[in-house]
């Protein structure tokens, strides 16, 4: 039999319909609202629990054949609908004293931006069980996102030294070193973490970044930024470590020649132009996919010793050579498209000598 959702929610007392009930200054007034939830509950075979405090009335209501509350808000937490459990966490958390539901109330709020509001609950998620440890690293989550991160950093550091293999802990005091700024203190802790969780590609991420901003580990950042777009092709992770290491290559070009244009990527230019005229269009759109995808990994565009192969064109070819040529292919079927390459300078000057 399909189990029904319970209903769970509060109200401000002066929302209500107060026709049928006692003035609000009646000592009864309190009862009155609990009874009347009640028995509107009862007359459906529900079982409800009501409590009236703080200028609230907060119900919990269960029919027969229902879903425990508490399993049915941790039931929407675990499929994402934050929105949708936050009014019962909300009503739950004014009715009983749950750690549960003091810390799923308390990272909700903060996951939907309400960090500030979020501090009290799990503070009190501790204060009913110290043992709570993952209510601790939420604290120091909440306190880095709002830029306190001298106690951000305290809070997690103590919660690392209670639980020293906790990759969690480790990440994210490592990320709110790096928002500090201290990207050379957070370094170990994101290599902890990625040796914690080697498969995590937000960690690796966050690995890669913390290395990139430190001048003596950035061709260490490098390799992580490929390793994820390898390893993890599919998740959005791999298409930000792509548009990094596209503008690292682009950059790379441009230190090469002091800001002006490579006549060696002109030259390929030209080649890619006429190697492209020379056979059908179709076998052109299958290069220029194959590099451009060869280059999701990283193309050494400035060390003309690595070579590389292709299936749909012959030839031995530099990196450079072949992002020429991707470019030049990805041109070809759209002249606006901007491939990213960073030599639309070179690719310009080309199609003026050649006249295309």
């Amino acid at each position: 039999m399909h189990k029904q959702a319970p209903e769970i929610f509060q109200r401000s007392l002066t929302s209500l319909d107060l026709a049928d009930l006692p003035p609000t200054t009646d000592s009864g007034f309190e009862q009155a609202v609990i009874m009347q939830y009640a028995m509107q509950y009862a007359a459906k075979g529900w079982t409800a629990a009501v409590v009236v405090s703080d200028g609230m009335v907060r119900v919990v209501a269960v029919p027969q054949q229902g879903i425990e509350p508490k399993t049915y808000l941790m039931g929407l937490l675990h499929h994402g609908y934050i929105e949708d459990a936050l009014p019962g966490l909300e009503a739950m958390y004014g009715m009983i004293d749950d750690p549960d539901i003091c810390f799923n109330y308390g990272v909700a709020l903060s996951e939907l931006g309400r960090v500030e509001e979020s501090l009290a609950p799990l503070n009190k998620c501790l204060n009913l069980d110290p043992s709570y440890d993952n209510a601790a690293i939420a604290i120091g989550v909440s306190l880095s996102k709002l830029e306190r991160y001298d106690e951000a950093e305290f809070v997690l550091k103590t919660a690392a030294k209670i639980q020293p293999n906790n990759a969690l802990v480790k990440q994210n005091l490592a990320a709110t070193l790096a928002r500090a700024g201290k990207y050379a203190e957070a370094l170990p802790y994101f290599r902890q973490a990625a040796s914690l969780t080697p498969n995590n590609p937000g960690v690796l991420m966050g690995l890669a970044r913390c290395l990139d901003s430190i001048d003596a580990h950035q061709k260490e950042a490098l390799k992580v930024y490929k390793d994820v777009v390898k390893r993890f092709p599919d998740s959005q992770f791999a298409e930000d470590a792509k548009q990094i290491l596209n503008r690292a290559g682009q950059a790379d070009l441009r230190k090469v020649v002091d800001d002006g244009h490579r006549p060696d990527a002109v030259e390929y230019m030209m080649g890619a132009m006429k190697r492209f005229a020379e056979i059908p269009r179709e076998q052109a759109g299958r290069v220029t996919m194959e590099i451009a995808r060869l280059g999701e990994t990283g193309l050494e565009i400035n060390n003309p010793l690595k070579r590389y192969s292709l299936t749909n064109l012959d030839g031995d070819f530099s990196g450079l050579q072949l992002l020429c040529y991707m470019h030049v292919g990805m041109a070809l079927f759209d002249p606006k498209v901007d491939c990213g390459s960073g030599l639309q300078r070179e690719y310009d000057i080309a199609k003026g000598m050649t006249g295309k």
